[in-house]
């Protein structure tokens, strides 16, 4: 009798652990999954899959118009050089047109910067041969290298670039790119064409003195450099004088003869 009770009781015991650790664990998963992948695409809608629209040829508004109206979003959007496209306008995508996604994908575009158009790129502070080298790769040229005395850089080193970084010019293009030069000797920074007023601050920052200023009639505006001395390019250094000639108005014939 004992013994049939211990069996009973052993049998039990069976079936808990069996309903425990099998059963349970099963049903969970199986719920898991019933949820994951029937009752939430019912409810969401993202078991649903749509046809990636063409953008090739849109502009950038256009595009993204018909990435939301697709219930898609826009994701990056890369400008790149094209031979024949259009400036603003899509010359890729991805995913690529009519291919199935759910709603919600990010669709990543590439809009043409035109033919032959390039953008200065950032190379402040970059050693000189470096920077040629970044706007050579650029398809930019560096036409004219100018030197200004900066005490607190280190020599070589660009401290600006004209046109500016971010300008949209045409491959080929030329720029002017302005270094740092060390302490003592340095070559004179150009002055032709600036009001007296500018040459007056760059030679004060450049530790130089000025010297004579004299006036020249001419049909230019007044009050702008016309000729310097030391020359650009010259070598200087602290405390050396500059002399201007700026231009004046030209005489009045006297009325009264």
């Amino acid at each position: 009798m004992k013994q049939r009770r211990s069996q009973k009781k052993n049998h039990r015991l069976l079936w808990t652990l069996f309903w425990l650790f099998v059963v349970v664990p099963l049903a969970i998963v199986a719920g898991l999954a019933l949820l994951n992948w029937v009752i939430m695409p019912l409810v969401t809608g993202h078991g649903r899959e749509t046809p990636v629209p063409d953008l090739t040829g849109l502009t950038s508004v256009e595009a993204l118009e018909r990435i939301l109206a697709a219930g898609l979003k826009p994701g990056e959007t890369r400008v790149v050089p094209h031979d024949t496209a259009a400036p603003d306008h899509v010359v890729a995508q991805y995913p690529r047109p009519g291919m199935m996604v759910k709603p919600g994908r990010l669709v990543d575009i590439d809009v043409s910067r035109g033919a032959g158009q390039v953008v200065v790129p950032v190379v402040e502070r970059m050693p000189l041969d470096a920077a040629i080298a970044r706007l050579g790769e650029t398809g930019l040229l560096v036409l004219e290298v100018e030197s200004l005395r900066t005490p607190n850089l280190p020599p070589g080193q660009v401290i600006a670039v004209r046109p500016p970084a971010g300008t949209e010019v045409t491959a080929g293009s030329a720029v002017t790119i302005a270094v740092s030069a060390p302490v003592g000797r340095f070559p004179m920074p150009n002055l032709l064409g600036v009001s007296l007023e500018t040459a007056t601050g760059i030679v004060a920052s450049q530790g130089l003195v000025l010297g004579t200023v004299k006036e020249a009639p001419t049909d230019e505006p007044a009050g702008i450099v016309m000729v310097q001395y030391p020359e650009e390019g010259m070598s200087v250094g602290d405390g050396d004088s500059v002399h201007l000639i700026i231009s004046a108005p030209p005489a009045r014939p006297d009325s009264s003869k």
